[in-house]
């Protein structure tokens, strides 16, 4: 894909983010984690990510808690990600259900 395409795709997501579709807030800050279209920013893309997991998309609750957990813009948090993963597993998502077990396997 050319890098033109790439930086199309980013200008449209940011606008579909902007007015507050959690998807594309999603796919936003998974480009900004990539540096598709982009240059790599954990903040950025943290930022996205967690207005995606407060607008309720169990998708973005999943991955903002594997950032946390994994500290990509800042000291990792396994409890707060515990708590997002939990409000993913509670609209069924079963990655976020592993990630529960795991975490509860490790940390207690």
């Amino acid at each position: 894909m050319a890098l033109g395409d790439d930086r199309e795709k980013v200008r449209i997501l940011q606008a579909d983010a902007e007015n507050g579709e959690p998807r594309a807030q999603r796919h936003l800050a998974n480009r900004y984690l990539r540096g598709q279209g982009v240059d790599r920013d954990a903040e950025e893309a943290t930022r996205w990510m967690r207005r995606a997991a407060e607008a309720g998309l169990a998708q973005a609750q999943r991955g903002y808690g594997e950032m946390l957990e994994q500290g990509v813009s800042g000291p990792a948090d396994p409890d707060q990600a515990r708590e997002w993963f939990q409000l993913a597993a509670d609209q069924g998502d079963p990655i976020a259900r592993k990630h529960l077990d795991r975490l509860q396997a490790r940390h207690g």
